[in-house]
């Protein structure tokens, strides 16, 4: 819960009939809401999660929002972000933004920032806040927000999408886990844009939607909330996953998930399989945990393919068992955090692996 308390703050009578609905639910009432319109929301990003987030976070009645983006609007844009519409292409976005959320709230103060987060900018701008949603598509903007969010001990609400597949986690929440853990500089991550791999609109609006409702929970104190955990959602199968995540204090050291899979001891690139063979004697056998449409266009090495999917099967487990003291067990993936769940699943059965580094 953000200790956000304001005794002088009231609720108006258009307020009260307004947010009804929420204030007779179980562990919000009156205060609650209060609660909610005293909380600073900062969403860096008005694309695909920013959209939904924003639409949600104001009509749920947060009462001074930030919103920052340097783009404009174009056509191909209006599948999934559903704030615009054509009349609003080439305007910008945190401009067209404004109009249609006072139109949805009127109370809500809302703070544009027409510029992209930089360094120059960053801590003046998120030092106001005290939540940041991070809706960017970037490694070099979520590195950033996760730097300042460190350095001025804000909560940092991590979304992200890639084709049918999104996650959401809750970073530097307590000083706890950050983004840097799961993901440090070393991996040297290639970008995925939506652009080049396409998207779903509704795909992002699920996703942007769980950024708000973690906005929400924090800033009420309800619930259980995704801190030491990311939240996975796949659309094709209509899933949830979570996985949990271990904290380390060692801020130099990247995350230890669970049952001790560490990244940088684990994760190879193809000198290093050749050696690690010279070195146990045992040849590779890597294991491509793509589906099949995507293993069959896009894998470039010697590989088996063993879908996600099918790693819930005995018999699965039982080939990667026997193939184990024969081989070197490497698996390929172009998502790290799906590879590294599977290593952890499969380190439940004493299967020791590793993962081959994506290269552009």
């Amino acid at each position: 819960m953000l200790n956000n308390t304001n005794r002088s703050l009231t609720l108006n009578k258009i307020e009260y009939q307004k947010y009804s609905k929420q204030i007779i639910l179980e562990n919000i009432g009156s205060n609650g809401q209060k609660r909610l319109k005293n909380a600073k929301v900062l969403i860096i990003g008005l694309g695909g999660l920013g959209c939904p987030a924003l639409i949600y976070l104001a009509t749920a009645g947060i009462g001074n929002i930030g919103i920052i983006d340097n783009d404009i609007i174009n056509l191909s844009n209006l599948n999934r972000q559903i704030l615009y519409n054509v009349h609003q292409i080439n305007k910008n976005k945190t401009d067209s933004a404004y109009s249609i959320i006072k139109q949805m709230n009127k109370e809500c103060e809302i703070q544009l920032y027409t510029e992209k987060l930089n360094k120059l900018n960053a801590y003046k701008i998120i030092k106001k806040y005290d939540i940041i949603v991070d809706a960017t598509d970037n490694f070099k903007t979520r590195y950033l927000i996760d730097e300042m969010c460190y350095k001025l001990h804000k909560i940092h609400i991590y979304g992200a999408i890639h084709k049918y597949e999104g996650h959401v986690s809750i970073f530097n929440y307590k000083n706890n886990l950050r983004y840097i853990d799961l993901y440090p500089k070393i991996l040297n991550l290639q970008e995925l844009s939506c652009e080049d791999s396409g998207i779903l609109g509704i795909m992002s609006g699920m996703i942007g939607i769980l950024q708000a409702t973690e906005t929400i929970k924090i800033i009420l104190g309800i619930g259980t909330i995704l801190n030491s955990k990311i939240l996975k959602y796949n659309l094709l199968t209509t899933s949830f996953n979570q996985i949990q995540l271990n904290p380390t204090k060692k801020r130099s050291q990247p995350i230890i998930y669970k049952n001790e899979i560490n990244e940088k001891n684990n994760i190879l690139n193809i000198k290093d399989i050749h050696n690690l063979s010279n070195i146990n004697n045992y040849q590779p056998l890597l294991i491509d945990i793509r589906n099949s449409i995507d293993f069959q266009f896009f894998h470039k090495y010697k590989t088996i393919n063993i879908p996600t999917k099918y790693f819930q099967a005995k018999k699965t487990i039982e080939f990667i068992k026997l193939s184990c003291n024969m081989y070197t067990i490497i698996l390929t993936c172009n998502k790290l955090i799906t590879a590294l769940s599977i290593a952890n699943l499969l380190n439940n059965y004493k299967i020791k692996t590793y993962i081959l580094k994506q290269t552009e």
